[in-house]
């Protein structure tokens, strides 16, 4: 049969494989029932204790080839600075960016970094003074220029430093609600991320995060202008089933857990 612009063929023979393949002898006739909404009960029972999420955060996120520091509280601004200097220097980075978080703010990173001779880029309004202008990609009258200083700058740093809001323990996933000093370009543009948080961040399931972000905006018009779950370092398999590591984001992630 010559095909016809605008009119489908085959779909009832179609539908009938996909239904034989199902076991049934021919399509269902009306939409399946569904007794339960959300989470099944089985799955909203499972409750960890605060190890249980700690240990299962850790397992998930290494086994995505995430990196892993545990710290005590009373040493996390000479430990987490130190180890931040060093995965600097094993990245060749020189710029660094960070959310405008008061957690981040206590470490006084910013000192130890450019101590060490990098600059520290904060996300906020006019946080481009901080660091020196470079030429831009696409030269003074390309599509760079256009841009607001602060994400120029933000553009040539390769490292972004972010406190996640929520961390899922049975995914290994990082939850970060873009709002105000917490850009989210700090966390895909960069090409490795330095997420630093609290133990007693880490939730159990996906879920709990979501009832936590309703919980914290209420208001649908105020709310962040995103929610970005990170599990992992970036990858993508989309072309010819090739996978490739920090293609849509970072390739490298780090993980500072504050005990």
């Amino acid at each position: 049969m010559a095909p016809t612009n605008g009119i489908m063929h085959g779909k009832e023979e179609f539908m009938k494989r996909i239904a034989n393949n199902l076991g049934r002898k021919s399509p269902m006739s009306t939409p399946p029932a569904k007794p339960i909404r959300g989470v099944p009960d089985h799955y909203r029972a499972v409750e960890l204790t605060a190890e249980e999420r700690l240990d299962a955060f850790i397992a998930n996120w290494t086994a995505l080839s995430g990196k892993v520091l545990l710290v005590d509280e009373a040493d996390a601004p000479h430990t987490i600075g130190q180890y931040l200097l060093q995965v600097c220097q094993d990245h060749d980075i020189t710029r660094t960016v960070r959310w405008n978080h008061d957690g981040l703010n206590a470490l006084e990173l910013d000192e130890t970094l450019r101590g060490g001779g990098i600059e520290s880029l904060i996300w906020r309004e006019g946080g481009e003074a901080d660091v020196k202008p470079r030429d831009l990609p696409t030269g003074p009258d390309g599509n760079w220029a256009r841009r607001s200083g602060l994400l120029q700058a933000a553009e040539q740093s390769r490292l972004g430093i972010v406190w996640p809001d929520s961390v899922i323990a049975n995914t290994g996933t990082l939850a970060l609600f873009s709002e105000g000093g917490k850009g989210r370009s700090v966390s895909l543009l960069t090409e490795v991320l330095f997420a630093v948080f609290r133990a007693d961040q880490i939730v159990t399931r996906m879920g709990d995060t979501f009832q936590l972000f309703r919980a914290l905006h209420p208001d649908a018009a105020a709310m962040p202008s995103s929610l970005n779950l990170i599990t992992g370092p970036s990858r993508s398999a989309d072309i010819e089933n090739d996978l490739t590591i920090g293609i849509h984001g970072p390739g490298s992630v780090y993980a500072i857990i504050i005990q």
